[in-house]
């Protein structure tokens, strides 16, 4: 069952059902509702697990309904109630459904309330603990990170300002996971690509990039040819001021370092350069973006190349903020299979890496490279399915055993339906299809075999060959070179092959 809410892509709720579905393993509960703030003041049902078809759940909650007016009394904090006499209004209704304990869940988007999880039934009729509620608030921080990152709109008026601050949603850096990068590699060539067009405009002599982090500093200048050589200690003074300006720290001189490229370009030098700077991006005092625009058009040129960058910078950052929640949020998919299938995380982030690389020196773009990324997490999922130690006795399983092995590529297709991700989906499909047509589960040949399935299968076997603690014996990286050399034109595309050894050397 899903609310038509505003921001609310029906793709979407086969993720957060998932998503639900592993907070209740977490919490070891057996119902659990996700309700979001949607149109008219009203919280609505957008997924549900373990409530029947006589059980009372409500399918939407108003401001004033006992339900809300608990969210709110939180203050952001989730909250467990297993005596009667703690739940006021809520008893009764409680008491209607045929429960008697709650786990309360606020999910908080800076200071709004943009919905809840209302969680019963704590297995073994066990009461919900201290470690369930930091479990539910590291969840719902996950969980509102990930709708902000899908497209979910929140409303400015969902309640007044509460009197404690509010939280905010945090990434899932606490539940192991690392903490989203202010702008990954995609994003910083998005603003240094944004530098470089603005040197080609007449009115600019260089412009340059400064990303600090960590005590360090690494500046990328783009510098028309031809125009007159600035001083390197002046720019980082100019740079170094505008941090302190913002209220950060500018990294030792030492430490600083800079990068000068020449533009070539048939424009004449502006006359009569200035330079301004300006700080583009903070990330909680873990690192900055900062520009500086020497100009000869005079402050509005260099105010304007400013606002450009500023704009192309934020751009960039959203982008690499959904890229690292979609990575977030296939881990998330992925621990289940870990109590089975220990090697399962490690083995999907190697190849996941190995997968962005390779599609990186392909030239793919960001997007596909993504994608590649978020393949080689996921092309194993189906694996949750299996039994990993029965199916993992020997190194080559045969009869039913091996037949249920190759059904994994199904099963972690129909696990991905509905999140959106198309091309992912084929990849984990196809990803043990053979160049010769002689793979599984369709027999695919050649270029029928999607790009990035051929791209993981290659991925696959080198960190299978490689890595300790997989199912083979391990060899050298240039063993399982030649291996999956003796492969390309049969079970390896060639130019995979060819990808594969430039970005493992």
């Amino acid at each position: 069952m899903s609310a038509n809410i505003t921001g609310w892509s029906p793709d979407i709720e086969r993720v957060f059902k998932e998503i639900l579905f592993r907070f209740m393993e977490e919490i070891k509960c057996t119902r659990a509702a996700l309700y979001l703030y949607g149109p008219d003041d009203r919280f609505l049902l957008a997924t549900q697990y373990g409530f029947g078809r006589r059980d009372v759940l409500a399918i939407e909650h108003g401001l004033q309904d006992p339900m809300v007016q608990k969210v709110r009394d939180l203050k952001g904090v989730p909250a467990a109630f297993n005596e009667k006499q703690n739940l006021g209004p809520l008893t009764d209704y409680l008491k209607s459904a045929g429960n008697s304990r709650l786990l309360l869940v606020p999910l908080i988007a800076g200071e709004e309330i943009i919905g809840f999880i209302d969680a019963r039934d704590k297995g073994r009729r066990r009461k919900f603990e201290r470690a369930d509620v930091a479990n539910a608030k590291k969840i719902a921080a996950a969980m509102v990170e990930f709708a902000k990152r899908a497209g979910f709109v929140f409303s400015d008026e969902n309640f007044e300002e509460a009197e404690e601050e509010v939280p905010a949603a945090r990434p899932m850096t606490e539940i192991g996971t690392p903490r989203a990068p202010m702008l990954d590699e995609s994003g910083l060539e998005n603003v240094h690509d944004a530098a470089l067009d603005a040197v080609l405009d007449h009115q600019v002599v260089a412009v340059a990039v400064t990303l600090t982090a960590v005590g360090e500093a690494a500046t990328l200048v783009n510098m028309r040819e031809g125009s007159t050589d600035f001083d390197r200690d002046a720019l980082i003074r100019h740079q170094s001021s505008a941090l302190v300006e913002a209220g950060s720290s500018a990294p030792d001189r030492a430490s600083w370092k800079i990068d000068v490229r020449r533009v070539p370009t048939t424009i004449d030098p502006a006359p009569a350069p200035m330079i301004a700077s300006a700080v583009l991006l903070e990330n909680e005092d873990i690192s900055t973006l900062t520009a500086s625009v020497i100009s000869g058009g005079g402050a509005n040129a260099a105010r304007a190349t400013l606002t450009r960058l500023q704009t192309r910078a934020e751009d960039a950052r959203e982008k690499s903020a959904l890229r690292f929640s979609r990575r977030n949020l296939a881990r998330r998919l992925l621990q289940p299979g870990s109590r089975t299938y220990p090697d399962l995380v490690a083995h999907s982030e190697s190849v996941s890496r190995l997968a962005f690389a390779m599609a990186k020196e392909l030239e793919l773009g960001a997007t596909r490279s993504e994608d590649a990324a978020l393949a080689g997490l996921l092309h194993d999922i189906g694996m949750r399915e299996l039994d990993y130690e029965r199916l993992y006795r020997s190194s080559s399983p045969s009869g039913d055993d091996r037949v249920r092995y190759q059904k994994h590529p199904v099963v972690g297709e129909k696990i991905l339906v509905g999140t959106g991700l198309d091309d992912v989906m084929a990849a984990v499909r196809h990803h043990h299809e053979r160049w010769d047509g002689t793979g599984y589960p369709d027999r695919l040949a050649r270029e029928d075999i999607p790009l990035l399935a051929r791209l993981v299968h290659a991925a696959e076997v080198y960190d299978v060959l490689t890595v300790p603690g997989r199912y083979r014996p391990t060899v050298s990286p240039d063993r399982a070179l030649e291996i999956i050399e003796r492969g390309k034109g049969h079970q390896f595309d060639p130019k995979m092959v060819e990808v594969l050894a430039k970005v493992v050397q």
